[in-house]
């Protein structure tokens, strides 16, 4: 019943759980209605009802104590149980007042609920049962696709059904490869490739994406290798060893052991941290400069480079450029796209390159689709492209082909379609 992996369904009249048993799990009612109660003496002492689109069960979790009422199915119930870990998260990350107000809820709530314990002059309640609002439907649904994604992630990383995909990065003007930026996939068994957007933004939000990047670390350690190999099978492709650059978000840079998780990967495999690079958005690390500067700073001396993606996109930034221990600059797709028809898009690009060239920084232009960008970027003096024109990021199988059949040097290059 416990079970935070699969959905409950229950008869009417069984129970759900004890009062004073640990409260590990809540729920969340699809179908059926399931009541509240207290015993007083062996006899029941109805406090409420539950419907669709209720929860029950939070606040053992939510205040860390026993169950201070037992529950019941009164219909045949429908329940997605929601596990400790997923509520425990969620206050952790609210603003301390918020968690302060909570406190003082639940501790008033036990406080009314010890009101009909059996030490206590005896009272009269009533079952209450509330028709939620749109709005609280509304959150139900969302609470529901949230909470399924998450089970969800689990069980694709216990099975293993992510995958990394990888997209050139090429040096403007010869055409030769430089690296490759790992991009995460989930290969899900029932609805195909689901691309990062769709779920990063759910791991964040439940610490699963710790997991998830010690996969992604993990899988760099195992394809880097490949990847080195499929370069010497093609001496002409690339000008010296290629890199790969890997996306970390604020969470992993939040945990001290970070830095060291990838040291070790690097150490384990005989990688050369300088082939290693770590990418992180300018929005992201606005969010927190000085932990940032400070985990990155441990990467940067371990010999890892680090990329600020998306960069003139964030706000606020040029002050910590000088801070920040950054080997390169990822210019936004959208500056790129628009710098062939937008004078102003141009200039910015043109002022992005004269900083990075004062500061000693090497620049990757992104979202180049056509020739003439290219031709602009290498005229400019950007050092690095990325985009479709050079390759769609693509699995591991066809990173190595496109490696070994690269062609240097007058827009030669193959073209692999994108997965």
């Amino acid at each position: 019943m416990n079970d935070p992996n699969a959905t409950i369904t229950l008869p009417a009249g069984s129970a759900i759980f004890e009062e004073g048993e640990p409260g590990t799990v809540a729920y969340l009612i699809v179908a059926g209605r399931a009541a509240i109660f207290l015993r007083r003496d062996g006899i029941e002492q109805p406090l409420a009802e539950r419907g669709p689109g209720e929860i029950f069960g939070e606040m053992a979790i939510l205040d860390s104590g026993p169950r201070p009422t037992s529950a019941r199915a009164i219909e045949d119930c429908v329940l997605v149980p929601i596990s400790e870990a997923q509520i425990e998260n969620r206050p952790l990350q609210a603003d301390p007042i918020l968690r302060l107000c909570l406190g003082v809820v639940m501790a008033r709530y036990r406080d009314a609920i010890a009101l009909l314990k059996p030490h206590a002059p005896a009272v009269t309640a009533r079952p209450v049962a509330v028709e939620p609002s749109p709005a609280l439907k509304a959150d139900f649904q969302a609470a529901i696709s949230v909470v399924m994604m998450e089970r969800a992630l689990r069980r694709a990383l216990d099975r293993n059904e992510f995958e990394l995909f990888l997209q050139p990065i090429v040096r403007l003007g010869t055409e030769t490869l430089a690296g490759f930026e790992a991009l995460i996939r989930w290969r899900h068994p029932e609805q195909g490739l689901v691309p990062p957007m769709t779920f990063i933004p759910v791991a964040e939000s439940s610490g699963l994406i710790v997991e998830i990047t010690e996969w992604v670390v993990s899988e760099v350690g195992r394809i880097m290798p490949e990847i080195m190999m499929a370069a010497l099978q093609n001496p002409g492709a690339a000008e010296g060893p290629l890199f790969l650059s890997i996306n970390v978000t604020g969470y992993d840079l939040a945990r001290a052991s970070f830095p060291a998780m990838v040291a070790e990967m690097l150490r384990s495999t005989g990688i050369a941290p300088a082939t290693l690079k770590l990418e992180i958005t300018e929005s992201t690390v606005m969010r927190d400069p000085a932990g940032a500067t400070e985990a990155l700073s441990v990467c940067r001396e371990a010999g890892m480079g680090i990329a600020i993606d998306d960069f003139g996109t964030g706000y606020s930034s040029l002050s910590y450029l000088s801070k920040l221990p950054i080997t390169t600059l990822k210019v936004d797709r959208a500056f790129v796209r628009a710098m062939l028809t937008t004078p102003c898009n141009r200039k910015i690009i043109q002022t992005i390159l004269v900083l990075a060239d004062e500061l000693g920084i090497p620049v990757v232009a992104e979202g180049i689709e056509a020739p003439a960008e290219a031709a602009a970027l290498a005229e400019m003096g950007c050092a690095y492209g990325q985009g479709y024109l050079y390759g769609c990021p693509v699995p591991l199988a066809d990173t190595l082909a496109l490696i070994r059949n690269w062609k240097a040097a007058g827009g030669d290059a193959p073209q692999i379609a994108a997965a």
